[in-house]
């Protein structure tokens, strides 16, 4: 990437679910927003969407808050922080 590209805060056009609420891009590889409607899902609902796309596919994986919470703590081992410690 050049040091002029910049990332524009909106939906990329690679992303399938225009039904979501936009909320977060991260480069050209990575948006998030809230599912237009709760999804039940192993007793819990999926309220929110990660889209991730590799190699001209777009991988979607529905998640709730104690999904990112775990998510968060996978990361936090890879990267060394602690993100995962506070909890509201």
């Amino acid at each position: 990437m050049s040091e002029q590209q910049q990332w524009k805060h909106e939906r990329p056009s690679w992303c399938p679910h225009g039904d979501c609420e936009f909320l977060r891009r991260a480069q050209d590889a990575l948006c998030g927003g809230h599912l237009p409607a709760s999804i039940p899902h192993d007793g819990d609902a999926n309220t929110h969407r990660l889209c991730f796309r590799a190699d001209g596919t777009v991988f979607d994986l529905q998640v709730n808050h104690g999904d990112l919470w775990w998510l968060r703590r996978v990361c936090d081992a890879l990267d060394g922080r602690h993100t995962a410690d506070y909890r509201p």
